[in-house]
């Protein structure tokens, strides 16, 4: 944030500046309880002012505490205590969610108060120009103390809502790439089963104690397993590496699956009734096949 005396040079401050406002600490003294009354008719405009400052001893609270800074800024030093009085304004605006722009819409409303007082004091006069620019710089000084104060707050809340995001999120990709490393060990072993398998079948059919006919279709189906666990395997593979797997790569493991349930099923026709249902349980997801594979096509041409 920028400091008090940055902010002095910036907002061109002299010693004539604290000179006309100390000049005006006596009348602001017996103007503050006509500008808290004042000040809370206007607040009274805003539809929301309950949201933000409830009533009873909150209120009051708040009332005392606005007094107080409007007298303050014509009786205090601008030094680092004012600055920070100040930016703890801002602070407590942005705990109570208060947006910026009633602030600046108060701080104009503060300006008119003072020109409408000075005038009646002082009536059109240079006098009266030259303190009232004075009065300017002091209150356009204080919103930009009241208003850096609550973007400081602002981005100390993103910053520390950022660095929990970031852990968040480096913890659950590391969770995500041992649970892809998980899926592709557990694809292998299966697939090193069924390959095991498969050889288990072809050792029943050599020996004779499974008949060709049954251990053939057996084996077929086996290995249309394997396939579809092998484009798995790959598509998992790709997963990790681009981050995009394909989901006909499921339905054709499930195609897979149903097809050596058929052929299995086929060589008993007692069990007719199931081969219809499985026929059309493979015709649906055919359809879904072949809607996917048309989907993505387009979208990989697009």
């Amino acid at each position: 944030m920028v400091s008090l005396e940055e902010l002095k040079v910036h907002y061109e401050w002299s010693r004539e500046d604290e000179e006309n406002l100390r000049s005006l600490a006596p009348n602001v003294s017996n103007w503050a309880d006509e500008f808290i009354e004042s000040f809370y008719d206007y607040l009274e405009k805003f539809e929301d002012l309950e949201d933000y400052i409830p009533g009873g001893e909150t209120r009051e609270r708040h009332r005392e505490e606005v007094k107080k800074w409007f007298v303050e800024v014509f009786s205090q030093p601008y030094d680092e205590n004012y600055l920070r009085k100040v930016q703890r304004i801002g602070e407590v605006h942005f705990r109570i969610g208060l947006p910026p722009h009633y602030v600046q819409a108060s701080m104009s409303f503060v300006r008119t108060f003072l020109y409408e007082k000075l005038t009646g004091e002082l009536g059109c006069t240079t006098q009266r120009d030259r303190v009232m620019k004075s009065v300017g710089k002091a209150l356009d000084l204080n919103l930009d103390i009241i208003l850096n104060s609550h973007r400081d707050e602002e981005l100390k809340a993103y910053l520390s809502v950022g660095k929990l995001q970031n852990f968040l999120i480096q913890n659950v990709q590391k969770g995500l790439w041992f649970l892809d490393l998980f899926i592709v060990v557990s694809l292998f072993v299966v697939g090193a089963f069924l390959i095991a398998w498969v050889l288990y079948e072809f050792f029943l059919v050599i020996v004779g104690d499974l008949p060709l006919e049954r251990g053939g279709l057996s084996i077929l189906g086996s290995i249309l397993i394997i396939y579809a666990i092998s484009e798995l395997l790959a598509h998992e593979i790709k997963h990790i590496r681009s981050g995009v797997i394909s989901l006909k790569v499921f339905v054709g493991v499930a195609l897979a699956a149903l097809i050596r349930k058929i052929l299995i099923v086929s060589l008993t026709p007692e069990k007719v009734h199931e081969l219809l249902s499985l026929g059309g349980v493979i015709i649906s997801l055919g359809v879904v096949y072949w809607l996917i594979h048309k989907v993505e096509g387009q979208a990989e041409k697009n």
